[in-house]
């Protein structure tokens, strides 16, 4: 950015800003994009992208360089964004409480037992029975939280202007965490999960192959998903 007076930043939005930013607000959200349920629409988010900017402006110290100033802005676009997903959808925080819940359960069963546990020590673990327990992940893969990528939003910190770590980096890091845990699922998840990313196969094509219904590949899937988010750390 340019070297400008410190007073345009205590200004109100100007058509140059807008075109100035418009390409960090998009790029802020595009990324949550690609971590939400798909009904939250792209110019939601920018919308409240937008919100967050005018706050910076708002608040930003008036000796603040304009360099600086970027940095703060870009934390305050995407804590609008999140704070807008955090409140938008009631049943979609429960549904994530429940996914942290179950991934937490798997967790420590883990640790506890030594191994990857059993369905019905997941189950019990919950303090539900098998069939609830089968329930509950029928519940979570309809709401989207059977998504490894998905952003917990109830405890992202947004309270640091710092940058996030390179995401290529992650990227690979991640990766590379992820192939090491489907490793350790029981061969019947894995075989899920080989079916459905690698070969593509639908739900009702994996039901077919494991002799089990579309709903019950659906309920396999979304296990296998927390049993990931458990193992690399993600609960």
């Amino acid at each position: 950015m340019s070297p400008e007076s410190a007073e345009a930043v205590r200004r109100g939005l100007t058509r140059a800003d807008y075109e100035r930013f418009q390409p960090m607000v998009r790029r802020i959200a595009m990324r949550l994009a690609r971590r939400v349920p798909s009904h939250i629409g792209i110019n939601d988010l920018i919308g409240w992208g937008w919100v967050g900017l005018t706050e910076a402006y708002q608040r930003a110290d008036e000796a603040m360089p304009l360099e600086e100033f970027e940095a703060y802005a870009s934390y305050r676009i995407k804590g609008a964004m999140l704070d807008f997903l955090r409140q938008s959808d009631p049943s979609a925080r429960e549904m994530r409480n429940a996914s942290r819940r179950v991934a937490r359960a798997i967790s420590s069963t883990t640790q506890r037992l030594g191994r990857p546990p059993e369905e019905a020590e997941i189950a019990s673990a919950l303090g539900l029975n098998v069939d609830d327990y089968r329930d509950l992940l029928t519940r979570l893969g309809g709401s989207g939280m059977s998504r490894l990528e998905m952003i917990d939003f109830d405890s992202t910190d947004v309270a640091s202007p710092d940058e996030a770590p390179d995401e290529a980096a992650a990227k690979r890091m991640m990766v590379s965490s992820v192939a090491e845990a489907v490793e350790l699922l029981p061969a019947r998840l894995q075989q899920v999960l080989a079916l459905y990313y690698q070969e593509e196969c639908t739900l009702k094509e994996i039901g077919a192959v494991l002799g089990v219904s579309e709903s019950r590949v659906s309920q396999l899937h979304t296990e296998a998903m927390h049993r990931l988010r458990a193992a690399i750390g993600g609960e």
